[in-house]
């Protein structure tokens, strides 16, 4: 492998550190996505369940139990309840928003590094077989096949360590990007759920308040 390595030419050093970034920055990611993973289904229907009661310091505790973007954007409406649906939904998509940069720092780094390690590979073919048939025309004599082919082998040699890197790197960077789409569908979706019944639960206060006021008077 260092034999090979040694004789792919200058351009296989980029290469090599290309797939260094883009290992490191896989290992990071998916450290973070294994940290804030859970589903958030369970504690969601737990929280609405204190919405309705009007517990607020309960449903703050719903929100805190859901790990990850999601529960910190729930919070973050709960904290803006009494300022009108309105600001809660600017609050939550504000938050969200922000959440998701967080979400995303490294990820188009992948999709580069794959980019630019088949550039590099194709490059380092191409001045390759420059120099090989550079090589060839200065040759007087006959030049025989054998001598031509293991200057070209050589010269493919960046080819398949731009693709080596490539190829994962597209693969790991493709799983990433379904992640943070879902993580976004999720604080999307959770988000309106919460603004819906904040919304519904500010329609029946009213009516319940004046629904006690007729019982009191027909007393």
């Amino acid at each position: 492998m260092v034999d090979l390595y040694l004789k792919g030419g200058a351009l296989m050093h980029p290469i090599l550190l290309a797939s260094v970034v883009a290992l490191a920055t896989a290992i990071e990611r998916g450290w973070f996505f294994w940290q804030i993973r859970g589903e958030a289904q369970g504690a969601f229907e737990a929280l609405s369940e204190r919405l309705r009661s009007q517990d607020r310091e309960g449903a703050m505790r719903m929100a805190e139990k859901i790990v990850g973007p999601v529960g910190l954007v729930l919070k973050e409406g709960l904290k803006h309840r009494d300022e009108g649906a309105e600001v809660v939904q600017e609050a939550m998509a504000i938050r969200g928003e922000a959440l998701l940069q967080t979400i995303r720092r490294g990820i188009p780094l992948l999709a580069l590094i794959a980019s630019i390690s088949t550039m590099l590979g194709l490059l380092g073919t191409v001045v390759g077989l420059v120099e090989a048939f550079q090589r060839v025309a200065e040759m007087e004599a006959r030049v025989s096949p054998a001598l031509l082919a293991s200057g070209i082998w050589a010269a493919l040699i960046t080819t398949v360590g731009g693709l080596f890197v490539a190829i994962p790197t597209f693969i790991v960077h493709h799983y990433f990007q379904r992640k943070v789409s879902h993580l976004a569908f999720q604080i999307e979706h959770y988000g309106s759920e919460l603004l819906l019944l904040m919304k519904r639960e500010a329609r029946r206060a009213p009516a319940a308040e004046w629904a006690m006021g007729e019982s009191q008077c027909s007393d």
